[in-house]
């Protein structure tokens, strides 16, 4: 068993916090540091009262992040105990799932496999770690998690099948189009579209519905109230556009974003320029979006 020496429990809650300086004392502390921190996600340790991140317990999106870079940061560094530690105990497994997307390692993937078994419960970090890892022997299996009771894995796997670009997943998609919950239905088709782009073109022209146009600002409030400055536009009227596709590249005087299409569809209007302020209030781009049905 490690010893653990004194404050890497506090240095893992300065990093949840916020303060990048801890990563470094960490690294420098040894794999002490990915054990200490493999356990507290198992619940095994519990690393102090201001980190719930590290207990496994649902977090915030900022909180989240530092423990999603805390994961690579220590995993990078000591991939050899992440294995060891599940070597040791493979109860732990659930808990170093999504880390195993930070290694170039095959002995990632049985663990992943594993992952991926209904009763698991770790089935959408096992998804995560095969956005990296997967390939079409597993298409199968992420099939199966679109049926996931958790919205968050089925939203995963779509990802996933999108990434892994099997053709055999193209009839399931087509199945999962047709479905009430525009979330779905929307996921499915951006999922068919990465495939089919992967193999060359559709297996048959797609069929779409027409939603009617939809208005695109920044989407949220500009930090410290300073407006969002157009530095590059990157479509015009008439443009034909992807889901997720980059539409503009904004910032300010502290971070830069990007405005993406939340839907595939034609850009019927650009209230944009390069060096123009958009506020929440403005829109910026209006998309003519559209829904694939077959």
């Amino acid at each position: 068993m490690d010893v653990v020496p004194d404050g890497i429990d506090d240095l893992i809650v300065s990093f949840l916090g916020g303060d990048n300086r801890a990563g470094e004392r960490l690294v420098a502390a040894g794999p002490v540091s990915l054990h200490r921190l493999i356990g507290a996600l198992a619940g095994r340790v519990d690393p102090g009262r201001d980190a719930p991140g590290a207990r496994g317990e649902r977090c915030g999106r900022e909180e989240f992040e530092h423990l999603d870079r805390l994961e690579r940061l220590l995993v990078r560094a000591f991939p050899e105990a992440l294995f060891d530690a599940v070597a040791h105990d493979r109860t732990l497994e659930s808990a170093v799932m999504r880390m195993l997307k930070s290694v170039d390692d095959p002995r990632a993937v049985p663990i992943l496999e594993r992952g991926l078994h209904p009763d698991s419960g770790a089935r959408w970090s096992a998804l995560c770690g095969l956005a990296v890892h997967g390939t079409a022997d597993h298409t199968e299996a992420v099939v199966d998690c679109l049926d996931d009771a958790s919205e968050l894995t089925r939203s995963e796997a779509f990802d996933v099948l999108g990434r892994l670009g099997d053709a055999r997943a193209i009839e399931p998609l087509l199945r999962r189009l047709s479905a009430d919950d525009a979330h779905t239905a929307r996921r499915a088709s951006a999922a068919l579209d990465r495939i089919e782009r992967r193999i060359g073109g559709p297996l048959a022209p797609p069929v779409w519905l027409d939603m009617g146009p939809r208005e695109l600002t920044t989407g949220g409030a500009a930090p410290f109230g300073e407006p969002w400055r157009v530095m590059e536009g990157l479509v015009e009227r008439g443009r034909t556009v992807r889901d997720g596709e980059v539409l503009a590249v904004l910032e300010n005087d502290y971070v830069s974003t990007e405005l993406t299409a939340p839907g595939p569809g034609t850009v019927t209007d650009v209230r944009i320029s390069v060096g123009d302020e958009v506020s929440d209030e403005v829109v910026a781009v209006v998309l003519q979006t559209r829904r694939r049905i077959g």
